[in-house]
C-alpha cells in the first residue's frame, strides 16, 4: 500500500521551491530554495471565474457529406456571414468530428458572435454553426508551499485513498490530460506516455510547429492586455503539470507527494497555450485520446481509459463538444470534466453541461463547497479543489515547475479550483477501472461513483451532485476482493489514512484514538470514541476480525463475556457482537494477525495455569476450534503478538519474563513456534509493552513500551530480529491503564 510520504524540504532533494507573490498585475521574482517549514506564503487571490471569451474562430456543419462540397459550402456560408459584420475568413479546415473550422481576420466579441452565428445558421446548407469558443484552465496558482495532502488522506474531507490502495494503485489504467501540457518532473517521468501537441495555431502553441508529437508546455505567461482588453499580465501556470500530478504522482518514492492513482499512466495531451485554447483543438484531443482518427496524425497507440478535462467557458454544450464526447464515450472512455469557477449554475459551462460527461465540483478542507465552485443540478459529483482564502496549505498540493515563463527546476505548489478537483475524480476512476477492466463502462463508472460518494460535511444546499467522492467505499463496493494484509502485518488503521495508530482507555473508562502520522509520531490531538469502558476487563485490537477490511476492537466485560466492536473505517466503532463467553479464565488476551497462515485475523489467550491458546477466527467475527500452542507461559509477566518481526513473512509473538528479559518467539506460519530467542533485556521498566504494527513508516513492525512515569517510548524494528533506535513519543500516558 502506497503511504502518504513526509514532505522533505524540497531543496534537500535537488527541487527548487518558491514563493510566488501576484500583485498589481506583476510577479515577483521566485524566493531562493529554502525549507519550506521556514516560507510565509503570501496571501492568495480570488479565483477568477469562467470567462465568457472573444474568438476568432468558428466551427460549421454542412448538410452535403461530400467532403470538397462540404468545404466550399462552409466557406462560402461564412464569407456571406462575415461580410455583414466588416470581416472576412481568412482559412478554413476540418475538425476530428467532421465541422469546419473558420478563421477570421479578427475576433468578434460574445455579441458579435451571436449575430455571425445566427447568419450562418439561416444558411439552409448549414446543419449547425457555433463558436470555437476559447477554454480556460479552471484553477489559478497561488503560492508554493509544503504540507501533507490533505485532500487524499484527511477521512473528513478528503478522498480516502490509503485504503483504496489495498485494492490497486491504477495499474495499466490510461488517464488523458487534456490540458496545457506537461513539463519534466521527478514525481512523474516515470508515468508518463507520449502524448500530442494539439495546438493548430503555432504562435499559441510557441513552439513554432503548431499540431506535433510533444506535448511539452511551452508557458502561457502573458504580458498585460495579451489575451483581451484590459487582461493582466500572468505567469505561467503549468496547469497540466498540476492536474497530472494529482491524477498520478508517482508513490513511494521518498521525494515528496503522491497522485490519486499513483501507478496509473499519464497521455499528456496539449490543447491549452497562450490565452487558452479553441473548442476546434479541444474537441480533437479527446477524439484523439480516446483513440480515434484525427486528420494528418498518427492514431494514438495508447487509447485513454479516462480523459480529464480540467477547462471551460461560459457556452452552451457545442455539438462540437457533444460529438467528440460521445466518441469518447462509445469507444468506453469516461470523459471527467471541471464544473467552472464562477459560483453560478454550471448549467452555464461548457463542456460541463454536456451530456455523457462527469462532472465535478469542488469541495474545502472544511467539508463545505468551495466559494467558487458552481453547483446545481448539472454537477455529478465534488471532490477537493481547496479554498486558499485563509490559508494557502488549505489549497491542493501537487507538481508544478520554478519558471516564471519557460520552464526552470521541477517543483510542488498549491493551487485551487475545480482544475484540482477534477483529476481526483479521474484517479479514483483509475482505480475502478484498474480493479473492473473492461467490464467497466462511462456509464456504469459514474453511477458506482455517485453510490460509494458520501455527503459533504458541512452540506452543500446549491446542489454538489451525489456529495464528495470515496475512494475507499467504491472501492470496497464495486473493486472485487481487496488482497489481504500479509501475514505479517498487525491491522492498526482504525481511521483508513493508511497509517498505524493506537486505542487507549483512560482512568474514567474513556476510549480514544491516537492517530499515527506514519512517521514515529502523532497526527494532530486524540478523538474520544467510546465512554464507560471501564467495564472491560481487557481490550484488544485483533485486526479486521470480521473480514470487512476495517481494524476492529474486541473486549472482555467483567462477566467473562466476549465483545467484538467493528471499527467503521472512519476511527469510530459500530455496534457490538458477542463473540465469547467463560473468557474470565483468561489472565491474558492478546492479537497476533494471522499467526496459522490462513488469512485470518487470529487470537491468543493465557489461561490461569500458563498454558496457552490459539484462536483462530473464521474470517467473519467468528471462531475455528482453539486447540493448545504452549504451555508454562505464566512466568511471562506480558505478552504480545507483534507481526513478523523477523522478517520470514511469519506473525510472531514476544513475552517478557520475570527478569525484564524480552523474548521473540517466532511462528512457523501453521499456528506453531521456532526456537525462542532474546531480543531484550531490562524490560521490566515498562509496565505496559504493546506492538502497534509499522509505525515510523519503514515498512518494519515496532514496539512501544510505557514507564511508570508515564513515558511512551518507541523502539523500532529493524526487520531482522532486533532494533533500529528507540525514542519517547509521548509523556502523561500513565492516565492511561490500557492501551493497544
Amino acid at each position: 500500500m502506497v503511504k502518504n510520504l513526509r514532505l522533505r524540504p524540497l531543496s534537500s532533494i535537488g527541487i527548487a521551491v518558491t514563493t510566488l507573490l501576484i500583485s498589481g498585475g506583476l510577479a515577483v521574482q521566485p524566493a531562493a530554495a529554502a525549507d519550506l517549514n521556514d516560507i510565509v506564503p503570501s496571501t492568495p487571490q480570488a479565483l477568477q471565474p469562467t470567462p465568457e471569451t472573444a474568438t476568432d474562430q468558428f466551427i460549421v456543419g454542412i448538410r452535403d457529406n461530400a467532403a470538397q462540397a462540404a468545404a466550399v459550402k462552409a466557406e462560402n456560408a461564412a464569407d456571406q456571414a462575415a461580410t455583414k459584420l466588416g470581416v472576412s475568413a481568412e482559412s478554413a479546415s476540418v475538425n476530428a468530428t467532421g465541422g469546419h473550422v473558420i478563421k477570421l481576420d479578427e475576433a468578434l466579441t460574445p455579441s458579435e458572435a451571436k449575430l455571425f452565428v445566427e447568419t450562418l445558421r439561416a444558411d439552409p446548407a448549414v446543419a449547425y454553426a457555433e463558436p470555437d469558443a476559447i477554454m480556460h484552465p479552471t484553477a489559478h496558482s497561488k503560492d508554493y508551499g509544503y504540507t501533507e495532502q490533505w485532500n487524499l488522506w484527511d477521512n473528513f474531507s478528503g478522498v480516502r485513498t490509503p485504503s483504496a490502495w489495498n485494492y490497486n494503485q491504477g495499474e495499466g489504467v490510461v488517464v488523458a490530460v487534456v490540458d496545457t501540457g506537461i513539463t519534466n518532473h521527478p514525481e512523474l517521468s516515470a508515468n508518463v506516455l507520449p502524448g500530442y501537441d494539439m495546438i493548430s495555431s503555432a504562435a499559441d502553441a510557441r513552439d513554432g510547429t503548431g499540431r506535433d508529437p510533444d506535448p511539452t508546455d511551452q508557458g502561457d505567461w502573458v504580458p498585460a492586455e495579451e489575451c483581451e482588453a484590459g487582461s493582466p499580465a500572468e505567469s505561467s501556470s503549468w496547469h497540466g503539470t498540476h492536474v497530472a500530478g494529482i491524477v498520478a504522482a508517482v508513490g513511494n518514492n521518498n521525494i515528496g507527494i503522491s497522485g490519486v492513482a499513483p501507478k496509473s499512466k499519464i497521455l499528456p495531451v496539449r490543447a491549452l497555450g497562450v490565452c487558452g485554447g479553441y473548442t476546434s483543438d479541444i474537441a480533437d484531443s479527446i477524439v484523439w485520446a480516446a483513440g480515434g482518427v484525427v486528420t494528418d496524425l498518427p492514431v494514438n497507440p495508447n487509447p485513454a481509459k479516462v480523459i480529464n478535462v480540467s477547462l471551460g467557458g461560459v457556452a452552451t454544450c457545442s455539438a462540437t463538444y457533444q460529438n467528440a464526447i460521445n466518441f469518447a464515450y462509445n469507444a468506453g472512455a469516461a470523459v471527467v470534466v471541471s464544473a467552472g469557477n464562477s459560483n453560478r449554475p454550471a448549467s452555464d459551462v461548457s463542456p460541463g453541461n454536456c451530456e455523457n460527461v462527469i462532472n465535478v465540483g469542488a469541495s474545502t478542507k472544511a467539508g463545505a463547497r468551495a466559494p467558487y465552485s458552481n453547483y446545481g443540478t448539472a454537477i455529478d459529483i465534488t471532490a477537493p479543489g481547496g479554498d486558499m482564502t485563509n490559508d494557502v496549505t488549505h489549497g491542493i498540493l501537487s507538481t508544478l515547475n520554478y519558471g516564471t515563463t519557460t520552464q526552470e527546476e521541477p517543483a510542488f505548489a498549491f493551487m485551487q479550483g475545480t482544475s484540482m478537483a477534477s483529476p481526483h475524480v479521474a484517479g479514483i476512476a483509475a482505480l475502478l477501472f484498474a480493479a473492473e477492466g473492461n467490464t467497466l463502462t462511462p456509464q456504469l463508472l459514474e453511477q458506482q461513483l455517485k453510490e460509494s460518494a458520501r455527503p459533504l460535511p458541512a452540506g452543500c444546499a446549491a446542489g454538489c451532485g451525489a456529495g464528495l467522492v470515496d475512494a475507499t467505499t467504491a472501492l470496497k463496493k464495486f473493486g472485487g476482493a481487496a488482497p489481504l494484509p500479509a501475514p505479517h502485518q498487525k491491522l492498526t488503521d482504525f481511521n483508513g489514512d493508511g497509517t498505524s495508530d493506537v486505542v487507549a482507555r483512560d482512568s474514567n473508562g474513556a476510549l480514544w484514538l491516537y492517530k499515527g502520522t506514519g512517521y514515529g509520531n502523532w497526527r494532530g490531538g486524540r478523538t474520544q470514541i467510546g465512554v464507560g469502558w471501564n467495564m472491560m476487563t481487557a481490550v484488544e485490537a485483533p485486526g479486521d476480525f470480521n473480514g470487512d477490511g476495517y481494524a476492529d476492537v474486541i473486549a472482555r466485560d467483567g462477566n467473562g463475556v466476549l465483545w467484538l466492536y467493528p471499527g467503521n473505517g472512519w476511527g469510530g466503532l459500530l455496534g457490538r457482537t458477542q463473540i465469547g463467553a467463560g473468557w474470565n479464565v483468561m489472565t491474558s488476551i492478546k492479537s497476533t494477525g494471522d499467526f496459522n497462515g490462513d488469512a485470518t485475523a487470529d487470537v491468543i489467550g493465557r489461561d490461569g495455569n500458563g498454558v496457552l491458546w490459539l484462536y483462530p477466527g473464521n474470517g467473519t467475527g467468528g471462531w475455528l476450534q482453539p486447540r493448545q500452542i504452549g504451555a508454562g507461559w505464566n512466568v511471562m509477566t506480558a505478552i504480545d503478538g507483534v507481526g513478523d518481526f523477523n522478517g520470514d513473512g511469519k506473525a510472531d509473538v514476544i513475552a517478557r519474563n520475570g527478569s525484564g528479559a524480552l523474548l521473540l518467539y517466532p511462528g512457523n506460519g501453521s499456528g506453531g513456534w521456532l526456537a525462542a530467542s532474546q531480543v531484550g533485556a531490562g524490560w521490566n521498566i515498562f509496565n505496559a509493552i504493546e506492538a502497534p504494527g509499522d509505525f515510523d513508516g519503514d515498512g518494519k513492525v515496532d514496539v512501544l513500551g510505557r514507564t511508570s512515569s508515564g513515558e511512551l517510548v518507541l523502539y523500532a524494528g529493524n526487520g531482522y530480529s532486533w532494533w533500529l533506535y528507540s525514542e519517547q513519543v509521548g509523556v502523561g500516558w500513565n492516565t492511561m491503564n490500557a492501551f493497544l
